[in-house]
């Protein structure tokens, strides 16, 4: 029995690294496609596509992982899966339904409210993906919960590729058959919804899992509502952790444009688009820097999960690496906003930006530690006074400073959240007194910008290469003089 356990278990560890290294993978896709799509389409073109994209990506967040994690942990600790599977399956439908109902009643009011009605059909299509959702987190949630997670992994890629793929192609075919922007947006995001018709359709070829009476006793609603009861406050909170920096995005789109337009010096609504358009280009940066220490945390969860607490090496591994990349990220942004996005425009906002980095990051681990010892209600608190604050910041100071002015709202937003979580906590920054790692940093930072004002190129090919010889010499410095291991950061 013990030994039927063990390899339980180490099946179960096994998925969920296969599902953190897809999750991985179709993070890093998700980033890098907008680097070729923005050279293709133009700032405009990519203010089109962002102010739409958050939509479609908290959709996607609730069928890739919220949905499918509670489905399986609702399967195993039922007494009756087969019953409550369909009542969760029901429930999520019938949601799904309403949210498209409503969201394409009101498209046109929530595209003027973004300071763009041609918006209206691009956000038709982007919430297109929320119909799917019942159906990805019935297959993924099932698969998970018989410790299968290859299959629901294949399918994270498969969607993201297609997604990707469809992506560029209507990048392309702006520069021959049409220059409206906007219609290029509807079709990026007709790619998005094909990717995920996809993902499913290879769910439902693979698994062979069968269901039966889907829509049997759909009336039930006392079923249903023990289901929402199940969900609970934890899950409900960790969701809403997941899709933190998504609604931070959201809150962007609707105040963005419309403040830049009222900035003294005035501004056209076209102006005010590309300028947005420059602010978003720091979001694959974001997310490339988020990406690694984000890998960290969901490969060790089960780990910290059965632990009940976080280890100090993990607080020190995710502190000191996600400062180190910022670092390295803010010396290079300028040359790299040249050679990415052929344009020098914003660097300063940009590096800003990009502070966000280490700030969530470190409120990560604040939040998980928050939630293996319980404190779920004043996580929330502590998250609904972010989002509050930033509502309250990013107008105002987007009028007075432009674009400095939004990055500064984001990155405000996050140092108040990370000090009423430490406040909370009373756990001292103690990996930021480390002397051997700010030393580190130090000449990191000296060899970089010494290697780089040295270094001179101008083919936009050489100076991509100079980025890359850049970047290996810097961590080489830092990994070298701080001690800091490969091996450490796996847990």
């Amino acid at each position: 029995m013990k030994k039927q356990m063990n390899k339980i278990a180490i099946k179960s560890l096994k998925g969920v690294s296969i599902l953190a290294f897809a999750g991985f993978l179709s993070k890093v896709l998700a980033a890098l496609y907008r680097f070729p799509y923005q050279n293709l389409v133009g700032d405009q073109g990519f203010y089109a596509f962002q102010q739409v994209y958050p939509f479609y990506s908290i959709i996607t967040t609730l069928s890739l992982t919220a949905l499918p994690n509670f489905l399986s942990s609702l399967i195993h600790s039922s007494d009756n899966p087969e019953d409550e599977t369909r009542h969760f399956f029901q429930l999520s439908f019938i949601l799904s339904i309403l949210s498209f109902i409503i969201l394409l009643i009101f498209h046109h009011a929530i595209a003027k409210l973004m300071g763009q009605e041609k918006l209206a059909q691009p956000l038709v299509m982007a919430t297109l993906p929320i119909l799917l959702v019942p159906f990805l987190s019935l297959y993924r949630g099932r698969l998970q919960a018989q410790l299968k997670m290859t299959q629901t992994a294949f399918s994270q890629i498969i969607e993201q590729v297609v997604r990707v793929s469809l992506i560029i192609c209507a990048a392309l075919l702006f520069t021959h058959l049409s220059t409206n922007v906007y219609v290029i947006s509807f079709l990026a995001m007709l790619g998005s919804f094909i990717g995920g018709v996809v993902a499913l359709g290879y769910l439902m070829s693979s698994s062979r899992l069968e269901f039966k009476g889907l829509f049997v006793h759909f009336t039930d609603l006392a079923s249903k509502a023990k289901i929402v009861q199940k969900f609970g406050l934890s899950s409900l909170v960790f969701t809403f952790f997941m899709v933190y920096m998504l609604l931070l995005q959201m809150i962007d789109v609707f105040f963005v444009k419309n403040a830049l337009m009222q900035m003294p010096q005035g501004m056209t609504s076209n102006r005010a688009e590309i300028l947005k358009g420059i602010y978003d280009r720091g979001q694959p940066f974001l997310q490339l820097g988020l990406v690694l220490t984000t890998s960290i945390l969901t490969d060790a969860l089960p780990h910290l999960t059965k632990l009940g607490k976080i280890p100090q090496k993990i607080w020190h591994n995710v502190v000191h690496l996600s400062i180190a990349l910022t670092v390295g990220l803010v010396i290079l942004l300028p040359d790299m906003n040249d050679v990415l996005f052929k344009s020098h425009d914003q660097s300063l906002s940009l590096q800003l930006f990009i502070l966000q980095v280490p700030l969530f990051s470190i409120i990560q681990l604040h939040h998980h530690d928050f939630f293996l010892k319980g404190k779920n209600k004043l996580s929330a608190l502590i998250l609904l006074t972010g989002l509050s604050l930033k509502l309250l910041l990013v107008y105002p100071l987007t009028v007075s400073f432009g674009l400095i002015g939004t990055s500064l709202s984001s990155v405000l937003t996050l140092i108040v959240i990370y000090l009423l979580y430490s406040y909370d906590n009373r756990k001292a920054p103690k990996e930021l007194l480390n002397l051997q790692f700010w030393l580190a940093i130090m000449m990191m930072s000296i060899v970089v910008l010494t290697t780089n004002h040295f270094l001179v190129v101008h083919d936009r090919f050489l100076q991509f290469a100079k980025i890359l010889l850049l970047t290996v010499i810097g961590a080489i410095t830092f990994f070298k003089l701080s001690k800091l291991k490969f091996k450490d950061l796996i847990v």
